[in-house]
């Protein structure tokens, strides 16, 4: 059931361009391999959430995402082709395979990255209740500084020196998601601060849930948006050690992100009340920053 390799780019590229993410405008400063790369990246990414999300049990999606692993743990063969006697690999997604399989081997993308990847989604499937900072700094790790550590992959980076760059910034990424979304996961059941943080700001889980927190969360929320911006500082380095048009698209994402954080920071209240966005003249005028002549 393996597709030919032109086909499965294609699918690929209608799956990020579908998402309307700001992560698929920034594909466009690529070139077109690299391009295409990251359209798989994305594909898999996409697919991978979206399993996490289909209807069921908690049990039957852990068994969709544990089949999706062991369908990606088949790309480590030269010349793998997908195991298609289980249902789940029955379903389109068989499409993005021999995409990713082709950019893992053109970007030499660790499998291991993406087996990662998955885990974090896993995380969400349950009651998310994170107890430490080494448990935050995990998840932020799965579910984002793995794409970070990919991409330095297809930017064709010097992927081993700025490794724990991408990790800062997966985590100054992730931080600034799980600012930007605490009302919609409390609504989810889900607290994705630590607990011994919530403790010592005295913010309980019951009145967390509910959506008016008690104790001192302002200061909580300040603490965690200088986590993030100490960790935008320090992942910022990644830009000097890259060329061309991965610079290019770094500078874009980073500059997005950074831009949503600062944007929280000037009303930290305001996460408990709407689900907080950068205005669209503010993402126009980034986008337009980075296309047309470039300033290194």
């Amino acid at each position: 059931m393996n597709l030919p390799l032109e086909e499965s780019y294609r699918y690929c590229h209608d799956i990020s361009r579908s998402s309307g993410s700001s992560f698929y405008r920034s594909f466009s400063l690529l070139s077109p391999d690299r391009r295409r790369a990251m359209e798989a990246l994305y594909a898999f990414a996409r697919w991978t959430d979206d399993l996490s999300d289909r209807e069921g049990s908690i049990s039957e999606k852990r068994n969709r995402l544990v089949q999706w692993r062991n369908n990606l743990r088949q790309l480590k063969e030269p010349n793998f082709r997908l195991d298609t006697t289980s249902e789940e690999s029955l379903d389109e997604s068989y499409r993005l395979w021999p995409a990713l399989h082709d950019s893992i081997l053109r970007y030499k993308i660790p499998i291991e990255l993406l087996e990662d990847l998955i885990e974090g989604v896993l995380t969400d499937l349950d009651e998310v209740r994170l107890q430490t900072q080494a448990q935050l700094h995990r998840y932020c790790y799965c579910v984002a500084g793995t794409v970070g550590i990919a991409c330095l992959h297809i930017w064709e980076g010097p992927v081993e020196s700025i490794k724990p760059l991408a990790i800062d910034c997966g985590y100054a990424f992730q931080v600034t998601n799980i600012l930007r979304d605490l009302l919609e996961d409390a609504q989810r059941g889900r607290i994705y601060l630590p607990a011994e943080d919530l403790e010592r700001f005295h913010c309980d889980s019951v009145s967390w849930l509910s959506g008016s927190p008690a104790g001192d969360w302002n200061q909580l929320l300040a603490e965690y948006l200088q986590r993030a911006e100490n960790a935008f500082q320090s992942s910022w380095r990644i830009h000097g050690n890259l060329q061309g048009d991965g610079k290019r698209m770094f500078s874009l994402m980073w500059h997005s992100y950074h831009t949503l954080l600062k944007q929280i920071a000037r009303d930290p209240g305001q996460v408990w009340k709407r689900r907080t966005t950068v205005p669209s003249w503010k993402k126009v005028m980034l986008i337009l920053s980075h296309f047309g002549p470039w300033r290194s």
